[in-house]
């Protein structure tokens, strides 16, 4: 599938965020609505053969069990279909932003202990709402979770979920064993059916994981000693490694990994209960904030915005004096002055200071170094270092924040500075769109490019040079 494409006439696919058994899913534009919105395509060799009807069977029933589920850390799901011009199976769900779990203890390692309940707590709230309809997920693990730029917990891909109603028959082929293998229930294992209980299993691995920073049983040598261990062993007690943790989650972490599913329970909302009063008796840990917000922001105030949220942790983690917005106009004169390597010195002295308390800042004066770098002629280093950035600004900002969009406008000037112009040109175009979308035609940034499109309305092939000459030259300070 190339990008840009138009599912249903009507959901366009922005760039690829992930893919699972199923398909693919993409960040996309619902052209009707002008919003963000994740598409999931299944993949096509699913939808050939006699697996056809079977596959296309279990896309459907997805988005009726993932539509059932009323909670807010459940993507919503907004249409379903058959794309008539391509033939291919499309979900539409409400996207989200922030980092996976995954992403966040392999940057990390081991969570505090008020992120590791507060996390918990919140899956244990998501799985309470998803039982009650009679649905289990059968796969929880650190990449189906997401934490957002609030700190709610998301849990997502419900794809492989069964449906407890005795009348409705299983859609996985006999002997299949969905499921991660460090997360996955002894039930799983040995191919039994899977209540409840297995998706306790799953969260007790993960607060072992959030908490000691080691996968559950991710010390044995092969797949077959992994899935040993799940049916015969119990893992150290967390404190043992962790002794700041209070001592009821030994006991919680020991009932979720039992063996048997009758020991462990099936009552998700009492977990729930037990890990939020352990986070209520813990101190905040006011750890750094990166990609994503403080998971336990939403218990200390629930419905609050997420700029509060984020001015909270940076007060938090900067309690002196702030110098930054000075620091900030010297180095921003100093580009106007052309001293490209003074500013470049002083926009990336900011970018590390400014990360813990103020990381969407601290993306900007990375950005800013960018532009720095290119001025001074190596714009193929600029235009890596700044790629990465509008990775990160899309999943702290959003796709369609001025700051993300304003990136990928310079990033233009970048590939055209390397003689890329046909890619600068489509890029360009891209980016006018979504500011045109985003901010209005008659906003500044969006005139500025929409002008510059215009003076290209074939794809120049002009050299290598850097600024262009129909962008802000290099007198102006960057943004």
């Amino acid at each position: 599938m190339n990008s840009p494409q138009v599912i249903d006439d009507r959901y366009r696919l922005v760039r690829p965020v992930g893919a699972g058994g199923m398909g693919r899913v993409w960040q996309g534009l619902d052209l009707h609505l002008e919003r963000e919105v994740a598409v999931k395509v299944v993949r096509p060799d699913l939808l050939d053969g006699p697996g056809r009807h079977e596959a296309a069977a279990r896309f459907r029933r997805e988005a009726r069990v993932t539509a059932q589920i009323q909670h807010p850390g459940v993507p919503a799901i907004f249409d379903a279909g058959l794309d008539a011009a391509s033939g291919e199976l499309f979900l539409v769900m409400a996207y989200l932003p922030g980092l996976n779990l995954r992403d966040l203890l392999d940057e990390t390692g081991p969570l505090p202990v008020d992120w590791t309940l507060a996390i918990g707590a919140q899956l244990a709230s998501v799985l309470t709402a998803a039982h009650e309809r009679h649905v289990i997920h059968r796969d929880l693990k650190p990449a189906n979770i997401i934490v957002g730029p609030t700190g709610l917990v998301h849990v997502v891909d419900f794809g492989i979920a069964a449906v407890l109603e005795p009348d409705v028959s299983r859609l996985t082929a006999t002997g299949d064993k969905p499921g991660t293998l460090n997360y996955m229930a002894p039930e799983q294992i040995r191919a039994q059916p899977a209540g409840p209980a297995a998706d306790l299993y799953a969260l007790g691995a993960l607060l072992f994981e959030m908490a000691t920073g080691e996968r559950l049983f991710a010390d044995r040598g092969s797949a077959y000693e992994v899935q040993t261990a799940h049916l015969k062993e119990l893992p150290e007690p967390v404190r043992r490694a962790r002794p700041d943790f209070p001592s009821e989650l030994d006991g919680l972490v020991s009932r979720l990994l039992s063996k048997e599913p009758a020991e462990r329970g099936s009552d998700a909302a009492a977990v729930h209960l037990q890990l939020a009063a352990m986070l209520a008796g813990s101190p905040a840990s006011g750890t750094p904030v990166r990609d994503c917000g403080d998971p336990t922001w939403p218990f200390r105030a629930p419905l609050a915005p997420a700029r509060v949220a984020r001015e909270a942790a940076a007060k938090a983690a900067a309690p002196q004096p702030d110098r930054s917005a000075r620091r900030l106009a010297e180095a921003d004169r100093a580009y106007a002055a052309g001293d490209f390597n003074g500013a470049l010195s002083a926009f990336r002295a900011l970018a590390k200071d400014l990360e813990t308390p103020d990381p969407a800042l601290a993306l900007r004066c990375q950005a800013k170094a960018a532009q720095c770098l290119a001025a001074l002629g190596n714009a193929a280093s600029a235009l890596t270092g700044l790629s990465s950035v509008v990775e990160r600004q899309r999943r702290l900002e959003g796709e369609r924040a001025r700051s993300t969009l304003y990136s990928r406008r310079i990033a233009v000037d970048m590939l055209a500075a390397l003689g890329r112009m046909p890619e600068a040109h489509r890029e360009l175009a891209t980016v006018v769109g979504e500011m045109a979308a985003a901010f209005g035609p008659a906003d500044a940034d969006t005139i500025e490019a929409e002008r510059l499109l215009r003076a290209w309305s074939a794809p120049p092939q002009a050299g290598p040079g850097w600024p262009m000459p129909t962008a802000s030259s290099p007198g102006s300070p960057p943004r």
